[in-house]
């Protein structure tokens, strides 16, 4: 073989491990919800949404990284075809936030709740020769007003982490849930900053709102059901953290107590997710519990003895 074709055949190796190595591009399912809103579901990733808001655009959720964040940036100008003015964070996971950087890059303003702010000011970097704006932090609720489109952004409690937000588009009855709802994924109540009594509590209160069409954090976009399904599964998994700590189940017996029929959850095969996320309730219940414990017992005040009347 003469040194050309061997230079060939080596660069060819070369290219060929490069193409190997190289991260396979996140495949997108864009889906139009109405006129002007519309949602992706990334394989392998968080869910995404985005909708028109007077002369702009207000995306949910970034992307896990640059790649996707720039993927959907184009899909964005396909569909709406307007700038992004805002780009409101459910949570700051990085699978959510993690394209931070790319859109603040394309004049984006990042909104997230207060709790959620400091992670998300980690990850903002300012376009090259501009100052960043920092974060637009809220504490309860933002509402976007743009043309006839009226978007609220709540949030409702710990759940998930305690920084999640929902963003709800009334009058169309669409629900951008992030991982406060999952659709044929399991729930991830493993955060340190998880409340899973908390999240009961909100999916009880999502549930009672009129929406049609729910933007998971993971899965495919899906009608209400999501909801109920989400809440029953996070309901029971409390149920069974509590059951759990009242007979003192010992920690290695836990995938045999899941397995008994009483404690079997519809649909849900008891494997190392399932088993984590039962563990992680329980130990949250019981820092939850000794927290109550701790609180002192209020004293009572003296006790008034009424007046005697005069006769």
């Amino acid at each position: 073989m003469t040194m050309m074709r061997i230079r060939i055949a080596l660069f060819a190796a070369a290219l060929a491990s490069i193409a190997v190595s190289a991260p396979a591009q996140s495949k997108m399912n864009v889906v139009k919800l109405a006129e002007g809103v519309w949602a992706a579901e990334i394989d392998g990733g968080a869910n995404v949404g985005w909708f028109l808001a007077s002369d702009g655009v207000v995306v949910v959720d970034s992307g896990n990284d640059a790649p996707t964040a720039r993927a959907i940036l184009e899909k964005i100008a396909e569909t709406a075809g307007k700038p992004v003015r805002y780009l409101v964070l459910t949570h700051a996971h990085g699978d959510h936030a993690g394209g931070i950087p790319t859109f603040a890059a394309a004049g984006a303003r990042i909104v997230c709740h207060e709790n959620a702010a400091p992670a998300a000011a980690s990850l903002l970097v300012a376009p090259a020769g501009k100052i960043s704006e920092g974060v637009i932090a809220i504490s309860d609720r933002m509402v976007f007003f743009g043309g006839a489109r009226r978007a609220a952004v709540y949030f409702l409690g710990a759940g998930h982490t305690n920084g999640d937000l929902v963003v709800l588009l009334p009058e169309e009855k669409i629900l951008y849930a992030g991982d406060l709802v999952m659709h044929g994924k399991l729930p991830y109540l493993q955060s340190a900053d998880a409340d899973p009594r908390g999240w009961e509590q909100i999916l009880t209160r999502l549930a009672a709102i009129d929406v049609a069409k729910v933007v998971p954090g993971h899965g495919t976009v899906s009608e209400r059901q999501a909801i109920a399904d989400t809440l029953a599964y996070v309901r029971k998994v409390n149920a069974l953290a509590t059951e759990f700590i009242r007979t003192s189940v010992p920690d290695a017996l836990y995938e045999m107590k899941l397995r008994e029929p009483d404690n079997r959850i519809e649909n849900v095969i008891v494997g190392a997710d399932h088993i984590a996320n039962v563990r992680a309730a329980v130990k949250l219940e019981r820092a939850r519990l000794e927290k109550e414990a701790q609180k002192p017992v209020p004293t009572p005040g003296p006790t008034k003895v009424p007046a005697r009347g005069k006769g």
